[in-house]
């Protein structure tokens, strides 16, 4: 709600009026403690022993009474971050933040804040009282629901609401600490205060096994460990079985994402049909919540921020930074044990075997891009369809749950057992009264209804109910969704009360499955990996000791499928050679002699915009030429390679391959640099605006040499279509920015050393577009791509607009 910037030349920081324009505006720093200070290390200068807050945090970087005095860089499960400091000093003593005066320059403005939320929560409810069956208060330990129930507490009848701590079973010890003290906190001002522990009688490890590790594509955790938890906690408390209308008072903000920021601050329906989410503090900025604690509230914060957490929640998370795993790891070494053990487990099975690549793996955060079960040991339950139309068959082996309670939720149906092992029957879906059989044998069942044929919607709700009866193992999630309260799920049993349920499938809306399980399991199906050892050779050496020329490139723009007729200008060796770069490319057809679709669009982009045309090319060559992708991965920015460095890299790639053919290809990729826009000569770097500048070439000693430098004269054009290539390629849409500047993922930073500042400038712009969200603020680093584009179809429509 306000500015922030520092206060004259102390250590405070001082909140003003946004409308104000203000040049030395503060990106929302953090407090900043002595134990963080400790945690990392910090030698250079003195400050308390005990732990007091004593400066604050922008981006990583530190500062004390407007002052850098140290930055850090990298760090994560496995590693130290490297601690920056400046070429001098500025100040020696790092005495605590004079929390007095800090209170006394921000008076007024922090009662503003208060008084605003406060009157926000009496008009909710004011408003609801009468229109809902109770109210609650999310509390998780962290500072944002530390604050929100601070403000409710002041507001509301401490009788006339609940508070809810959701225990996922994976909360770091300093938050069950945080949980506690709250708890007896409140309980001590107020008898009647009631606070309500959510958790589950499943251990959350067990899922971790079954399910797979949540991951950015499947993030499992959060609807079975939070959102059925919750949901089934408040039917009990408010001892009704369908899901009771309630207000929930939540510390979501809009800073804390770009996502988040489209929220209403009330919102009725939005997760739930039943719950209406209110934000007291939905426009506070993170440096005002610290204020506030530090300065307003009798509550104190939890221990992790003072460690040097930005965000408080599970010990190990597929969205966690990797900042946050170094400090969890280094704060409780061995919390996160048993769950690296599963990942571990799954890194074997897709073929991560050494010790050093599994780490490597589990550093990198792959392991957070797993969007199926992929590793997972497989079981034998599966579920084959074996065909809707015209009639419908599909068979179960091993089905996990009854048939008959999931059947009930498709629709009214009657049931003649035939013998002990068959039965038929009718049921009603929709306006159709369907016949079925169904053959149970030797843990095998077989499902088949007549009359299916063009009836999608129909076969799509059997289909669901079939997965949960594969698949289901009592999650929950389910539960929740059911708006009746006919479905009940506990550790052991399944019920559904047929006079309740309405058939509204709302049951299925999970996911596109129907089932949280069925969406790793199904994936998984197949088994273990094969090595690489059984894959076909990479054809490293397909274009001989040929190059890409540029000439090339401007006759096939010119002829375009003519060019196939004549092959301009190339030798019959050259022609097969031109014929791969161009393959590699995307340009030419994988099986066809003929332009691709891509290349009838290359070709337009090129005669618009050359440069472009250049950069989507290379993007191209990054991902799918052998030569290319060892050079932009294996190859060191800045640093002048000859034949043989680049030789010895490619050795540790394909160690199976001679001396000589591994030449070739090395050969091939510098003359492809002196003679296309991907490179140039080093003596004109500076000065060459039309190069991508990625193979700069000299000759010293009368020996070749080449240099990876990069350039920042990048379109975004470009940049966009590359996330959406790499999102294609590995089916994953959910990256960070660590990913592509800390974890070696192909990205900005690998195909065109981009810098980061640029990096994180064009990701607002396209946010601002709509062409993927992107969190940047509040130490996040999240990037969301559309699944509605495709590289090409982002690609055409960017340019269109050229």
């Amino acid at each position: 709600m306000y500015k922030v910037i520092w206060y004259k030349k102390t250590n405070l920081l001082l909140l003003v009026d946004s409308n104000l324009n203000q040049d030395e505006e503060l990106n929302s720093p953090r407090v900043v403690y002595s134990d963080e200070l400790k945690l990392l290390g910090i030698d250079k200068y003195k400050f308390p022993i005990d732990n007091k807050p004593v400066c604050w945090c922008i981006d990583r970087k530190y500062y004390y009474a407007g002052q850098f005095i140290f930055g850090v860089k990298g760090g994560d499960l496995y590693h130290e971050p490297k601690i920056i400091y400046p070429d001098e000093f500025p100040v020696y003593n790092l005495k605590p933040i004079d929390i007095a005066e800090l209170r006394k320059i921000n008076n007024d403005k922090l009662f503003s804040l208060q008084n605003e939320a406060m009157d926000f929560i009496n008009e909710q409810y004011d408003y609801y009282s009468k229109r809902v069956d109770a109210f609650a208060v999310a509390f998780s330990g962290g500072k944002d629901s530390q604050v929100t129930l601070d403000l409710v507490a002041r507001v509301i009848p401490p009788d006339k609401y609940k508070v809810y701590y959701t225990d996922t079973g994976m909360e770091i010890p300093c938050t069950y600490e945080t949980v506690e003290e709250t708890k007896n906190y409140y309980k001590g001002i107020y008898p009647n205060f009631d606070f309500i522990y959510c958790d589950s009688d499943t251990e959350v490890i067990e899922q971790w096994k079954s399910y797979g590790p949540p991951s950015r594509m499947n993030r499992w955790c959060c609807k079975v460990r939070k959102t059925a938890l919750f949901t089934r906690k408040l039917k009990d408390t408010l001892n009704t079985k369908k899901q009771p209308k309630c207000v929930v008072f939540e510390g979501v903000r809009a800073e804390e994402s770009t996502r988040r920021e489209g929220y209403d601050r009330v919102g009725e329906g939005v997760k739930h049909v039943n719950l209406i989410n209110c934000r007291p503090i939905f426009n506070w900025s993170n440096t005002e919540i610290y204020i506030y604690m530090l300065c307003m509230s009798n509550i104190q914060l939890n221990k992790a921020y003072t460690f040097g957490l930005t965000r408080v929640g599970c010990n190990i998370c597929p969205f966690a930074s990797s900042w946050s795993e170094f400090i969890i790891h280094k704060v409780y070494p061995d919390i996160t044990k048993p769950y690296i053990n599963v990942i571990e487990e799954m890194a074997k099975n897709i073929g991560v075997t050494s010790k050093s690549k599994v780490d490597e793996y589990i550093s990198s955060g792959n392991w957070k891009k797993n969007a199926g079960g992929r590793g997972l040991i497989v079981d034998e339950t599966r579920m084959d369809i074996l065909k809707k139309d015209p009639n419908y068959e599909s068979i179960i082996t091993k089905p996990k749950q009854d048939w008959k309670i999931w059947l009930t939720t498709v629709g009214q149906y009657t049931l003649n057992k035939v013998d002990s092992l068959n039965y038929n029957g009718e049921i009603k879906i929709y306006d159709d009264i369907m016949k079925f059989n169904v053959s149970e044998r030797e843990q095998k069942l077989k499902v088949s209804m007549s009359g299916t044929s063009g009836k999608l919607s129909l076969t799509s709700l059997l289909n669901k109910a079939l997965t949960k009866t594969a698949y289901c193992e009592r999650c929950g999630v389910c539960e929740a969704e059911c708006p009746t309260g006919a479905l009940k799920i506990r550790k052991n049993e399944i019920t559904i009360d047929p006079m309740q349920c309405v058939h509204c499938h709302k049951c299925y809306e999970v996911n596109s499955y129907g089932c949280i399980v069925a969406a790793r399991r199904r994936v998984s199906e197949g088994g273990i990996s094969m090595s690489s050892s059984t894959t076909k050779s990479s054809g490293v050496d397909r274009y001989s000791t040929f190059g890409l020329k540029e000439d090339w490139v401007r006759a096939l723009v010119d002829m375009e499928d003519e060019w196939f007729i004549e092959y301009h200008g190339l030798g019959n060796k050259m022609i097969p050679a031109a014929i791969n770069w161009f393959r590699d490319s995307g340009i030419v057809d994988s099986k066809e002699k003929k332009l691709s679709e891509f290349g009838h669009l290359f070709c337009d982009i090129f005669r618009k915009d050359e440069y472009l045309a250049w950069q989507i090319m290379w993007i191209n060559l990054a991902f799918n030429s052998p030569i290319v992708n060892c050079y932009v991965n294996d190859l060191m920015n800045n640093v002048n390679y000859n034949k043989a460095g680049i030789l010895t890299l490619l050795q540790y790639r394909y160690p199976g391959l001679k001396e000589n053919t591994l030449s070739n290809p090395i050969g091939a990729i510098f003359n492809m640099f002196e003679h296309t826009p991907f490179g140039c000569s080093q003596e004109m770097a500076d000065f060459e605006d039309y190069s991508i500048k990625m193979g700069t070439y000299a000759v010293e000693n009368r020996e070749r040499l080449i240099k990876k430098i990069g350039t920042d004269n990048i379109s975004r054009i470009s940049i966009t279509y590359m996330l959406y290539y790499l999102a294609e390629l590995s089916n994953s849409y959910e990256y960070s920015v660590s990913d592509f500047y800390e974890r070696k993922v192909m990205g900005p930073k690998l195909i065109f050393n981009y810098p980061l500042d640029k990096f994180h400038n064009v990701l607002r712009s396209l946010t601002e577009s709509g062409y993927l969200t992107a969190d940047l603020l509040g130490g996040l680093d999240n990037i969301h791509l559309n699944k509605k584009f495709s590289a090409i179809s982002i690609l055409k429509e960017m340019v269109s607009k050229i």
